[in-house]
């Protein structure tokens, strides 16, 4: 006799379906996007000096970090380190109140910040940096916990700390990069290797099964193809060789095969190959200003793109991971932004270059 759960069993073997609790997340996601700063915050701390910057953030959704912190650090490195850790608390809150696959692919689509902070420990390590102005730049907001990154901390060489790593994902890609770090004496081999292996990971874990999932998947797609750009971009602008694979595979839109042909066309073969794509209206039209004016402005237009098309099938599909890819994407964005600012005020810039900073 079948009885009800074999029938549920049979339909949802039969039926594309990801465990997780997608109501509660996306419930709890939407709550705290409301918190997020509005544009026209900016422009008000435009005109505030340092610490009216660093109140009136205490007043909001740092108020936790800032009075932790308020009586070891002021100015800019009290904003910073605020801001920093209130994004690496939020980012784990949300994984730990996830179930099952969503909970999986969060996790995975958080692993940025392992690679963020590896790449920060090797880089403070290979330049000789103190221990307190590495952890300045780790962001505990990865599959790595703080403890197990304090650890990496504290060994003495890159080799030991490769060894450290030993059991994580990135492993094995590190080690088989060592003989070109030794040869070309720069981290830059560890580096792609991490960014390489992390979105090839990410990709291995986004199942293309339904219609949301798909949306994430070319999400993840699409940033892979902003990244390329970005790069391609930087070695036309500074005429530089490239050694190894700098391009990441998996892009949807530019196979990164024909990016390494796309690095020494002048500009007009090179707009004749971006017919077509999504980045034909984005980079095309600033890649006459790139050599007078630099590359902030097309940069700045490439992630603008990215998050309005994450906010864009975040709302088409609001019971998904969209919505807290969303909210990441613009949380991350926020925290730069602040950045952006406080950095600029200590420097001394004008608003109005500060404001040409900014992605809002």
């Amino acid at each position: 006799m079948t009885t009800l759960k074999d029938l549920k069993d049979r339909v949802r073997s039969a039926l594309p379906f990801e465990s997780g609790n997608y109501p509660y997340v996306c419930a709890r996601v939407k709550a705290k996007k409301k918190w997020l700063l509005s544009p026209d915050v900016y422009t008000r701390y435009l005109q505030m000096d340092i610490p009216q910057i660093a109140r009136s953030i205490g007043e909001g959704q740092y108020a936790e970090e800032i009075l932790s912190l308020g009586t070891k650090l002021t100015g800019v490195d009290l904003i910073e380190m605020a801001t920093r850790n209130n994004l690496a608390k939020v980012f784990t809150q949300i994984y730990e109140f996830s179930e099952g696959h969503l909970r999986t692919m969060i996790s995975r689509y958080l692993d940025r910040w392992d690679v963020w902070n590896i790449k920060s420990i090797l880089r403070g390590k290979f330049s000789g940096s103190t221990n307190e102005e590495i952890w300045e730049t780790i962001v505990p907001a990865g599959s790595f916990r703080r403890e197990f990154l304090e650890s990496l901390l504290e060994l003495e060489t890159i080799d030991e700390i490769i060894d450290g790593l030993e059991g994580t994902i990135f492993w094995e890609s590190l080690k088989e990069v060592e003989d070109k770090v030794e040869a070309s004496g720069t981290m830059a081999p560890f580096e792609d290797a991490l960014t390489h292996k992390y979105y090839s990971y990410l990709l291995e874990v986004i199942p293309p099964t339904i219609e949301p999932n798909v949306r994430f998947r070319r999400h993840i797609q699409r940033e892979i193809d902003t990244l390329n750009m970005k790069t391609l971009l930087r070695v036309r602008y500074i005429q530089c060789e490239i050694e190894g694979e700098v391009f990441v595979k998996g892009g949807l839109e530019i196979p990164a095969t024909d990016l390494n042909e796309m690095i020494v066309l002048p500009n007009e073969q090179l707009e004749a190959r971006l017919k077509g794509t999504s980045f034909q209206t984005i980079v095309s039209p600033l890649l006459k200003d790139i050599e007078e004016k630099g590359l902030g402005d097309v940069m700045r237009a490439l992630e603008k793109s990215l998050i309005r098309r994450a906010t864009k099938y975040s709302h088409i599909h609001p019971l998904s991971i969209l919505p807290v890819l969303d909210y990441f994407s613009r949380k991350e964005r926020e925290v730069e932004n602040i950045r952006i600012i406080a950095r600029g005020k200590q420097a001394g810039l004008s608003n109005d270059m500060m404001k040409e900073m900014l992605v809002v």
